[in-house]
């Protein structure tokens, strides 16, 4: 078998195999057409549906606008007691502290008048006794 004879012979086979792989290749074709389009059209149908939930997500969102600013309005009014009553106590602390000394002389000079009522009534019995 020659060179020449080979050639002729893949020449023969090739003519009848190329009708046969295009025949094949075009079906591969149609099969990915066919799924691309498939894909094109549950791509359409995904974004109809994001788009609704986007929609409805937006109107409830806008429905709660009035609410979450309520709720705002009123976590400020918090902070703002919280931070009057924190300044109500320094400022409570800060008086005790500066007139601590004169608190405890006043306890002192009543538990001393105290003492000294206790004494003149004792007295008092005593000269009645002796009378």
């Amino acid at each position: 078998m020659g060179l020449d004879q080979l050639l002729e012979l893949l020449s023969a086979v090739s003519y009848k195999l190329l009708p046969i792989l295009g025949v094949v290749v075009l079906i591969f074709l149609i099969g990915l057409l066919r799924n691309l389009y498939k894909l094109a059209k549950e791509s359409i149908a995904t974004i109809k549906a994001m788009k609704e939930a986007t929609e409805v997500t937006t109107k409830q969102l806008t429905l709660l606008e009035k609410p979450l600013g309520t709720l705002n309005s009123l976590s400020d009014t918090v902070d703002h007691v919280h931070e009057a009553s924190k300044h109500a106590a320094r400022s409570l602390f800060v008086a005790l502290i500066e007139n601590f000394s004169v608190m405890k002389d006043w306890a002192f000079s009543m538990k001393n008048k105290e003492e000294q009522e206790v004494v003149n009534t004792n007295r008092s019995d005593d000269d009645e006794s002796k009378e």
